[in-house]
């Protein structure tokens, strides 16, 4: 691509024109026109609104670009091929280490040391990349093809680049954990990553980089450096907007937006920002802005720590801030970071509980927090420490708390959630807490038709300690209820052949699996009504298949979620069918929820056995409970009612109601259970935070 200020030899006619490029116009005989005014050619930096001004900088025959622009022009292009030449010339001398090569090292200061000579091999590529992309980008809106292959070229240059480095670096970490004394230990914590958790990969790492902002929107403050008030573009004269960097203005812009997502762990004003608003006094605003920085920092440190790259250059930093502002701390290395900064909600979940549980101990405050480990077990990193294996105790309601006021987390998640419980009691602590809306509720009992929408019993069951993770219903016309006629042929002469099929809604969950007193009273209420329950219970702890159920069925068992018969009857209104005959032929009985082998329909447990069951809630499941399938009696009736009897037998099994359901029975006993539960859980809370308020499903 032709640089600045190069003559090329252009063909054609160029009789009449002017050394300044503009072509003379006439008005008239002997009289000549005003020259004509051309555009500069350059887009700013939004890349697609064109500068204003006029072009007086010639380039070629021609001016194409304001004093400005043909300024910054002539930086960028001398800039970028500066470093190209860096580029060629380290390439040509073939001194990047190959795998083979860095396997071979023994020596960790060496290793470091040549590791930030790649990562200048590494900056001369990104600046010839970033240069030649504003280049294509801004001044010169039809690359030629040596500029597009040179482009790709570099692209290659710098994916197999991040990787030599990444290399060099988990070398030199192996390395130092074996040399190290707390080595041993520093090997069993590295083994308990997450299932399926490994650092981001180069072209996530490259993208997280590239990661534009949008036009309009100004780059956010980066939060480490000085609030020094910069001059505005109109008060800066021609000569210092044509000094100016683009290849170091993109590389800050690039840096600043990642910083922006970093601010939380590095600037206290970040953080309690999210509080500015509130009525509560400074002091609970401080306080609690305290405790949210103090669990992203911890979780910032178990990253850091997890991830070779990042803790070989956090070794002798005193802060974050001392790791981010590291000349030797790149732009790959803040995308990475960023990267693994804001995947909370998948495999670092486990690790933002831990440091939950370890902000609380820094809190300091009296009663908040159970000891979680022996202060020996404790590793410094940057001004900090984290302990050196995950936390296996039950979490407290403030640190449930803390960590849903924390992460926010979306609908349909749930699932996720399970792995940070150790018991049952952190199990049911969680969903109390979802239940008392610090969580948006589950697809499965939330819908938009009231017919449909489980979302008040499935609450006041995870506020009793019955967990519900699906509810399930075949609608069936009401014209379907009862035998209905066929379109099969009787054999009998003036008779019909009637059929008949009765689907029950199915709740299924678990219950604690050892004998508790809640746990026997709600089972006692259940196996009361079978007029109203079908039930089948299965112990993790029990040998085999082995179930309990009860019900209306043969030898008090569960009837079938799905049966249907067929019989001959003579014809008959369909408001007055015969009365159903015959044996029913099972469809999916009740045992089959759990244990069913059809492709289409398997049961719960099969699927788990089979490895399917990824998104289920019980995947990550580290405890035994005892399984519950729950049926409706009646046949072809919607879950929730199913939902509200299962919810009314739960407070009556706890004392809060007696008798036979009634809807404001119901909603009395449910607030009163409601403000049981709520006061347990956030007992803890001081009482200058303001307390707790709900809505009373009674009024």
């Amino acid at each position: 691509m032709p640089g600045p200020g190069k003559k090329g030899r252009k063909k054609g006619n160029a009789r009449g024109k002017r050394s300044g490029g503009a072509t003379p116009r006439h008005s008239g005989p002997g009289k000549p026109r005003e020259p004509e005014t051309i555009p500069c050619q350059t887009l700013e930096e939004d890349e697609m609104t064109r500068c204003d001004k006029p072009a007086t900088e010639p380039s070629y025959s021609r001016p194409e670009r304001c004093k400005v622009h043909q300024g910054q022009y002539r930086k960028l292009y001398k800039k970028y091929k500066d470093a190209s030449k860096v580029v060629d010339e380290t390439k040509q001398g073939n001194a990047i280490p190959t795998m083979e090569q860095i396997a071979r090292l023994h020596d960790v200061s060496a290793i470091l040391e040549k590791g930030r000579w790649v990562r200048k091999y590494l900056e001369a590529i990104r600046v010839e990349k970033v240069g030649r992309d504003i280049h294509q980008r801004r001044f010169f809106l039809k690359p030629d093809d040596g500029h597009k292959i040179r482009l790709k070229v570099l692209a290659k240059d710098m994916v197999k680049t991040i990787e030599t480095l990444d290399s060099l670096h988990t070398r030199a970490f192996e390395l130092y954990i074996a040399d190290n004394p707390a080595s041993e230990w520093a090997k069993s914590f590295q083994a308990e990553n997450p299932p399926g958790w490994e650092t981001p990969s180069t072209d996530d790492i490259i993208e997280g980089m590239s990661s534009k902002i949008k036009p309009g929107n100004p780059s956010p403050p980066t939060p480490m450096e000085p609030a020094a008030k910069q001059p505005s573009q109109a008060e800066l004269e021609e000569e210092d907007l044509s000094e100016i960097d683009l290849i170091d203005l993109k590389q800050r812009a690039q840096k600043n937006q990642i910083l922006w997502t970093l601010e939380p762990i590095i600037n206290p004003s970040s953080v309690e920002s999210f509080n500015t608003l509130s009525t509560l006094e400074p002091s609970v605003i401080e306080a609690t802005a305290t405790t949210s920085r103090h669990v992203l920092q911890q979780y910032a440190r178990r990253i850091i720590f997890h991830e070779p790259v990042l803790f070989m250059k956090s070794l002798n930093k005193e802060s974050f801030k001392d790791l981010l502002l590291d000349d030797d701390f790149s732009l790959e290395d803040l995308s990475r970071f960023a990267l693994l900064f804001n995947k909370e909600l998948g495999l670092g979940l486990l690790w933002l509980k831990d440091a939950v549980m370890e902000a609380l101990i820094m809190s300091g405050r009296a009663g908040t927090s159970a000891n979680v480990g022996d202060p020996k077990n404790r590793i410094k990193i940057l001004g900090g420490w984290i302990f050196n294996r995950g936390h296996t105790r039950t979490m407290s309601n403030e640190g449930w708390w803390t960590l849903f006021m924390t992460s926010q987390f979306p609908a349909n998640i749930e699932n996720r959630l399970v792995r940070l419980c150790n018991d049952y009691d952190d199990m049911i602590s969680f969903l109390s807490f979802a239940a008392l809306g610090m969580m948006p509720p589950p697809s499965f009992c939330h819908k938009e038709n009231p017919h449909l929408n489980a979302l008040a019993p499935r609450n006041l069951l995870s506020l009793s300690g019955v967990i519900i993770t699906d509810m399930v219903s075949t609608s069936v016309p009401p014209h379907m209820f009862g035998p209905h006629p066929s379109k099969h042929k009787s054999k009998k002469p003036g008779c019909i052949v009637w059929a008949e099929v009765e689907t029950r809604a199915c709740l299924f969950g678990a219950v604690r699996n050892e004998e508790d007193r809640f746990t026997t009273a709600f089972l006692h209420e259940l196996r009361a009504r079978p007029d109203l329950f079908q039930v089948v219970t299965r112990s993790e702890t029990d040998p085999g298949q082995k179930i309990n159920s009860f019900g209306t069925g043969s030898s008090d068992s569960a009837l079938p979620m799905m049966r249907y018969r067929q019989f001959e009857a003579p014809p008959a209104s369909p408001q007055n069918p015969p009365e159903g005959d015959g044996p029913w032929t099972v469809v999916r009985s009740a045992v089959d929820v759990l244990f069913g082998t059809d492709n289409k329909f398997p049961g719960h447990l099969t699927n788990l056995s089979r490895g399917d069951s990824a998104g289920w809630f019980f995947h990550f499941k580290k405890f035994p409970v005892k399984y519950i399938v729950i049926l409706d009696t009646v046949p072809n009736r919607h879950h929730p009612i199913l939902a509200r009897h299962v919810a009314w037998a739960a407070l009556c099994a706890q004392g809060y109601a007696t008798g036979e359901y009634e809807s404001s029975k119901y909603c009395r006993a449910y607030d009163k259970l409601f403000e049981a539960r709520a006061k347990e859980r956030l007992s803890w809370m001081p009482e200058n935070w303001g307390g707790w308020q709900m809505g009373w499903m009674a009024n």
